[in-house]
């Protein structure tokens, strides 16, 4: 076989995409292939020939099987199409975040997004408050001020008495101990409370509950654009590493 280069092997994942989707999905033999997708059977013979050309399959009687290399071709030709599908459907809602955020695809993989829209701009909302409902403990990072925030949370943490750390911008404790006075102090007093005072402000928010991440992202007129929800280990990885990021620099809040 000769050597292939990388414009070579992604001119066929371009081309052949929907093929090679199939043959990594276990349909190696032509005919099931052509059932599956719309081309016709000269298109199917050239398509199996450059992937036999490429080593990904080796023909064997009727059929083919995926040789080692076409294996591990699949491997990543699935992960990587996983990983552009999803970065294409959340393409609106990354738009809302700057450039420099330490959002990543650990985050993403495997998200439910609940988008705000023109006749219900609190659907993101709800999202957060379901994750929240029923917690054990809470971690949250915000750098924005939203009156049902404030209520839903001291709720939680007050009636509920559910421990929780937040971590605020120095904006934030201000605002907050300034227009909501008695319900603040209320959350800061409280003995299974933290607030931490940061400096860092992100375009997006924070909320860690047992085992689910939300992560809420600002949009345009300061409300909410979307809300980012997983359960997924690499997700709670990555926000147990920003809370501590978070945390690293912060102070105990006094206001």
């Amino acid at each position: 076989m000769v050597r292939q280069t990388v414009s070579e092997i992604f001119d066929i994942y371009n081309r052949r995409t929907e093929l090679l989707g199939l043959v990594c999905g276990g349909t190696l033999d032509k005919r099931a292939a052509q059932e599956r997708v719309d081309c016709s059977r000269p298109t199917i013979d050239r398509s199996f020939r450059e992937l036999e050309e490429l080593g990904a399959v080796t023909s064997v009687g009727t059929t083919y099987e995926l040789t080692k290399f076409g294996q591990l071709l699949c491997e990543e030709f699935t992960r990587t199409r996983a990983t552009v599908s999803t970065l294409a459907d959340l393409s609106d809602v990354l738009s809302h975040l700057p450039d420099d955020c330490e959002i990543d695809m650990q985050l993403l993989d495997g998200a439910s997004v609940r988008r705000a829209a023109e006749h219900a701009p609190q659907e993101p909302f709800l999202d957060i408050v379901e994750v929240a409902d029923g917690a054990s403990a809470i971690r949250g990072y915000s750098s924005t001020v939203m009156p049902s925030y404030v209520d839903a949370f001291a709720s939680l943490v007050v009636e509920d008495e559910v421990p929780a750390t937040f971590a605020f911008t120095t904006d934030v404790v201000e605002t907050l101990a300034r227009n909501y006075p008695e319900r603040f102090e209320q959350v800061r007093r409280a003995e299974h409370v933290e607030i931490h005072e940061i400096a860092t402000t992100s375009g997006y928010g924070l909320l860690v509950v047992d085992d689910t991440v939300a992560v809420p992202v600002g949009g345009d007129g300061g409300g909410l654009a979307a809300v980012i929800v997983n359960d997924s280990d690499g997700a709670r990885a990555w926000a147990d590493d920003r809370f501590e990021a978070l945390l690293s620099d912060a102070e105990t809040a006094t206001a």
